[in-house]
This record gives structure tokens, C-alpha cells and sequence, in this order.
């Protein structure tokens, strides 16, 4: 026990000493930096003593050097700031007491910041590196906030000084407006530590997750307004200090959204595009002879089940479900036999997958949902689910609106330089984001895969992956109208032609196999519609 407390008080005289010696380093470094040289001023030297005391009463105040064991770094140098804060105010009362209005306020204050951030680093020193080797070892690495932390730092000093060129156009920065930038430093850190701790919450809701951080602008808000009205600061810019306070709140909100955004739970089933990693694209077995048939010398596809026949369906479509939609049922009746029972066929009109997840597999013939496929949140699981529903052969019908016709729905809508001008925004973000990696989850995150853009060739080529085959097509009201049957179980390649870049697989020298490198620059599950257009067109 007497050993114990040896250890301990050496280890606090240690404490003190180093600490000491911190603050005479910073002292030197801010005297330097303002005055370029070492030859301290007799004033400055007679307030080295007003220094240590104020130093020495607030590390004792403050407790900082208290064996307490802090996992979290930033809980670690709290007392640090803490003892900061105190020392500032007993300078304050002292130099304003004796009217030492002719000392530098950049040395008096700057001196305080440069100990401050010496002994901030001389911490992360002892608290890093035994967690930097168990890192190494194996061990749980750091957490995150930490990056959260110098993310939040950059984009407040920045803004300060965006906004101060702004307003002076020079962004070397006088000295009172450096003492403002310390203090709003404080202000900041104190009320982050104590609202969202340089974290960002983890929640579905996207309120709960930035409302920390709405009222860690605020309550900084509210501070620097208090101080400055309080103590008529009204020499400086209120657009340098409040500004920067309010920028720096609106960028931190966009972070943070960002963020929540990219780390949202996938609400879509798109293969996330990998730019510097290809994958093997997937090739179909070339066709052993030509489909002599075109689709429109098809005859009327039926469904091969030895079932009771029944004219009940089609009419049923013609008087109630497509009552307004006749040229959509003369379309189906011209490519169906609609003789199917009713009771093994299904029409509704939603983009929900539960209202086909809840019916019996393997048992419908006829499945057509009204609602447009360009909707639905994830594509694929929606296919594959009914495909799961359908026997083999039985038909699925439904639309969706092409890429095709999105330049004729917006000059359809608008005056024609506003409609292109709409197009290449809706392209951008309809198109060019949902392919981009990090992009593709902001997207998601905020269209929650509703309303897509697609190509014909990635819908009928998502409709054949999922284990269909297009009966007939028609173009009704903007929409292209699809009856597929189900042709096979769905594929099982995790790899469709997604990303940017994907790789082939060829037979190079002695037949050993190589990999070609490609662009795509085909759609998106294109190379699934290998057996529907050669059917359709035959080979060239």
C-alpha cells in the first residue's frame, strides 16, 4: 500500500512538472509566432508568474490530473478544456483588474491555445499507441468518432475562414479575430461533447439523428450571441462571427445527413457498382439454331395446365379490372388464352411485395399487377417472389415507363428549353447516381428506390434473370405492358452488369483462360436478353 502511494504521488509530481513545462513551451511558441524572436519583453516576463498561479489554481480546480481511467478519448481531455476555461478567466479578471490593456492579446491568449493543444497531444501519445498495438494484434481497433472529431474541426476552420475572406478578402487573420476563433473553438467543443459527443446516433429515424446536432448550433448560437451582447463586442463582423457559426451548422447537418444516408439500411436490391473491381460478367450459351419465329407470328400463348378451363377471367378483366383500360385487355386477350380458372389467377395494383409474399407457392396461373414496375423498391426480390407464386408457365403481366420516354415526358409537361434542361438534372440523378458507388446509397436513401428510371433492356433483362421469358410487348399510354411466363428458376449470379467496368472471360494462348477488361457500355442486365432478341430479330 505505502508502495502504492509512492508510485502515485511520483506519478502526479511528474504530472505537474511536465505540465509546467507545456505551458512555458506554449508561452514561447505564441511570443515567437507574434514577435518573431525569443527576447521576451520585461512585461511579459513579470506576468510568467500570474501565468503559473492561474495555471496552478485551475489544475486544481479542474482535477484534471486525477487517476481516473477514461476509455473515451474525448471524456479523457475534458478536465483539460475545463482547466483551459478557468485559466482563461482568472487572466481575464486579473489583466482587466490592472488595466493591462497593453499587453498582446494574441500572446496572452494565444499562449493558453498553443498549451492547450501541446497538452492534447501529449495525451493522445499515452492513449494511442498501447491501443495503435493492440490494433496491430488483433485487437478492436479505434472508434470512429475520433475521425468525426477532426472532420467537425476542418469544416468550422474553414468556414471561419471562407467567411473571413468573405468579408475582408484576406485570410490571414488578425489577431482579435483569432482570439474569436479560439472562443468559438471552446464553445463548440463543450457543447458538442455534451449533445452528440462527436458521434453520430445510430437510428432509423432521420430526426433522431441530426436533432443533437440542431441543438448543438443552437445552444452555440446562443452562447456567442449571449457574450457578445452581454460584454458589447461590437467591433467585430457579425457576419464573420455568426456566419461562420451558421455555415459551419449547415455543413455539419449535410455531413451528418450524408452519412446517415450512406449508412441506411439497404432499401433496394441493386448490386452496389465497384469502379476498381470488375466482375465476371455473366454470358448466356450461344443458341444451337435460329428461332425461325418472330413474336408477332406468335400464336396465342397458353398456359400448359391440365386445369378447369373458364371464360370467368376474361371477363372479368374486360368488365371490371380493365374496364377503363380496353386497349390493355385487347392487347392480353390477343396474346392469351384467357380460358384460365379464376381461382388460380390474381390481379392487383401495388407496389408492396407482401401482397404476393402472402399467397401459396407454385399455385397461380395468372398473375397482373396495374401498379408500373419502376416503383417498386427492390426489383428483383419482387420478380423472384413471383415467380415463386407461378407455376411453371404460368404468366405475369405488368408495365413500366422506359428510359425512352422520359425526354418525351418532360417536353410533353414543360416549354422545351426548361424540359431539357429538367432532363439532364433527371438524367444525372436518375441515371448517373444509382450506378456511382457512394452515390448509389444517397440515392436509394432518399428516392427509397421509388420511381426509377429504367431502360427496356435492363426491365426485360431483370424480368429473364429472374427466371421469366417475354410472351408479347405493347406500348400503351407511356407504358411498356409485358406478359412473361415463367421459364426456369431464377439465376443465382450475384454478379449482373452493374458497375462501370466488368471482365470477361476468354481463352487466350494453349487454351489457358484470360480476362478482358470492358467499359460497359451497354444496359444494365442486358446480357441476359441474349434468347429474346435473337428470337425477335433472328441473327444478323
Amino acid at each position: 500500500m505505502v508502495i502504492h502511494l509512492k508510485t502515485k504521488n511520483r506519478s502526479l509530481i511528474a504530472s505537474y512538472l511536465i505540465d509546467a513545462g507545456l505551458l512555458l513551451t506554449g508561452f514561447l511558441l505564441a511570443y515567437f509566432a507574434k514577435r518573431g524572436h525569443l527576447r521576451v519583453e520585461q512585461s511579459f516576463l513579470d506576468l510568467l508568474p500570474i501565468y503559473y498561479a492561474a495555471w496552478l489554481f485551475s489544475t486544481l480546480l479542474s482535477g484534471k490530473f486525477r487517476s481516473k481511467t477514461q476509455d473515451v478519448f474525448l471524456l479523457k481531455i475534458k478536465p483539460y478544456f475545463l482547466s483551459a476555461l478557468f485559466m482563461a478567466g482568472f487572466l481575464s479578471v486579473f489583466l482587466y483588474g490592472f488595466k493591462l490593456y497593453h499587453l498582446s492579446r494574441f500572446i496572452v491568449w494565444g499562449s493558453l491555445a498553443f498549451f492547450l493543444v501541446l497538452e492534447i497531444l501529449f495525451l493522445s501519445g499515452f492513449h494511442f499507441l498501447p491501443r495503435i498495438r493492440k490494433k496491430e494484434s488483433g485487437q478492436k481497433s479505434l472508434s470512429p468518432s475520433y475521425i468525426f472529431f477532426a472532420a467537425e474541426f476542418l469544416v468550422l476552420t474553414a468556414v471561419y475562414l471562407g467567411v473571413y475572406f468573405f468579408k475582408r478578402g484576406t485570410i490571414q487573420v488578425s489577431d482579435s479575430y483569432l482570439i474569436i476563433l479560439m472562443g468559438i473553438y471552446l464553445t463548440w467543443f463543450y457543447v458538442s461533447l455534451t449533445t452528440h459527443k462527436f458521434a453520430i446516433p445510430v437510428s432509423k429515424n432521420y430526426l433522431k439523428v441530426i436533432w443533437p446536432f440542431v441543438k448543438s448550433a443552437l445552444i452555440i448560437l446562443s452562447i456567442i450571441s449571449f457574450f457578445i451582447f452581454t460584454f458589447r463586442v461590437l467591433e467585430y463582423s457579425r457576419l464573420v462571427i455568426l456566419g461562420a457559426v451558421l455555415g459551419f451548422a449547415v455543413l455539419d447537418l449535410l455531413i451528418v445527413t450524408v452519412y446517415y444516408l450512406y449508412t441506411k439500411p439497404r432499401i433496394s436490391d441493386e448490386v452496389e457498382p465497384e469502379v476498381f473491381k470488375a466482375q465476371v460478367l455473366f454470358e448466356p450459351e450461344p443458341f444451337e439454331q435460329v428461332v425461325e419465329r418472330r413474336q408477332k407470328e406468335r400464336q396465342k400463348y397458353t398456359v400448359p395446365v391440365p386445369e378447369i378451363r373458364s371464360d370467368i377471367l376474361r371477363d372479368k378483366l374486360r368488365q371490371v379490372y380493365l374496364k377503363n383500360k380496353p386497349r390493355l385487355f385487347n392487347f392480353i386477350k390477343d396474346t392469351l388464352n384467357l380460358n384460365i380458372d379464376i381461382r388460380n389467377a390474381e390481379v392487383i395494383s401495388s407496389g408492396n411485395p407482401y401482397n404476393v409474399e402472402i399467397l401459396p407457392e407454385n399455385s397461380l396461373h395468372f398473375l397482373m399487377n396495374l401498379h408500373e414496375v419502376n416503383d417498386f423498391r427492390r426489383i428483383n426480390r419482387y420478380f423472384i417472389e413471383v415467380n415463386k407464386r407461378l407455376v411453371s408457365g404460368g404468366v405475369f403481366i405488368s408495365s413500366f415507363i422506359p428510359l425512352e420516354f422520359r425526354r418525351k415526358h418532360f417536353r410533353n409537361r414543360y416549354p422545351r428549353v426548361l424540359a431539357d434542361i429538367l432532363y439532364v438534372l433527371d438524367f444525372v440523378w436518375k441515371r448517373v447516381f444509382p450506378k456511382l458507388p457512394f452515390f448509389q446509397k444517397i440515392y436509394f436513401g432518399i428516392s427509397r428506390g421509388r420511381r426509377r428510371v429504367l431502360s427496356k433492356a435492363e426491365a426485360l433483362g431483370r424480368l429473364y434473370f429472374c427466371g421469366f421469358e417475354v410472351v408479347s410487348l405493347k406500348e400503351i399510354d407511356e407504358h411498356i405492358y409485358f406478359v412473361a411466363k415463367k421459364s426456369k428458376e431464377p439465376s443465382h449470379d450475384e454478379n449482373p452488369s452493374y458497375s462501370p467496368v466488368f471482365k470477361m472471360r476468354r481463352l487466350g494462348k494453349e487454351g489457358h483462360p484470360i480476362y478482358v477488361y470492358k467499359f460497359r457500355t451497354m444496359y444494365p442486365y442486358s446480357e441476359y436478353l441474349q434468347s429474346y432478341l435473337v428470337e425477335v430479330n433472328g441473327y444478323a
